[in-house]
């Protein structure tokens, strides 16, 4: 019988959580798509057929820190709900918490980063890197709320979002690669925090 599309989509999620388990305990070199196969319950050609190898894994895992910020994006754009800058806040602010209580998560994001910035070399102007998404996504939050609070001179929407993804990356960076003494939590919230309430002042 013909698996359906609903099957096929709990067997990628499926494939998804087994390879993060691995690479977060063994670390990405130290783990086969066999391993990742049978962890999953699944052929090794499955796994081709999802993801084609282990990069495409490492990418997808990499692009499921977005969803949060591309749901919230659709939030605030499609419904318009009064508090979007403690929304934005508390997102940011959540995902540090997550990369920073999970320890593992250090030598996997330092791969991502390898890997990341290997594959945007490779990308036409980087239109499909995780950094460009990123900055989307900030860009159509920042233009829903420029609508109803506009931000102060030189800012735009769009310069805004590329500068909140470019220290959100930094901080990220140097924090994965232990180069700056500060955590993201609190100090990386902190700074986020400040500067969003600088260009959207509450009072």
């Amino acid at each position: 019988m013909r698996r359906t599309k609903e099957e096929a989509a709990e067997t990628r999620r499926e494939i998804l959580r087994s390879a993060e388990a691995l690479f977060l305990d063994n670390g990405y070199e130290n783990v086969t798509l066999d391993e990742i196969a049978s962890a999953a319950g699944v052929t090794r050609g499955a796994v081709h057929w999802h993801f084609k190898n282990k990069q495409g894994l490492l990418f997808s895992i990499r692009d499921k820190a977005q969803q949060p910020f591309q749901e919230l994006a659709e939030r605030i754009a499609e419904g318009h709900p009064p508090n979007p800058l403690e929304l934005l806040i508390d997102t940011i602010s959540a995902t540090f918490a997550e990369i920073q209580q999970e320890p593992r998560k250090r030598g996997l994001l330092k791969v991502i980063m390898y890997l990341d910035m290997a594959f945007c070399d490779d990308v036409a102007e980087n239109t499909d890197s995780f950094r460009h998404d990123m900055q989307e996504h900030f860009a159509r939050i920042f233009h829903s709320m420029d609508a109803d609070k506009p931000l102060p001179p030189p800012w735009s929407a769009d310069t805004a979002a590329s500068a909140l993804t470019a220290v959100i990356g930094g901080l990220v960076a140097e924090w994965a690669l232990d180069k700056g003494d500060f955590e993201l939590v609190p100090c990386g919230q902190a700074l986020i925090k400040m500067i969003l309430t600088t260009w959207f002042p509450t009072h």
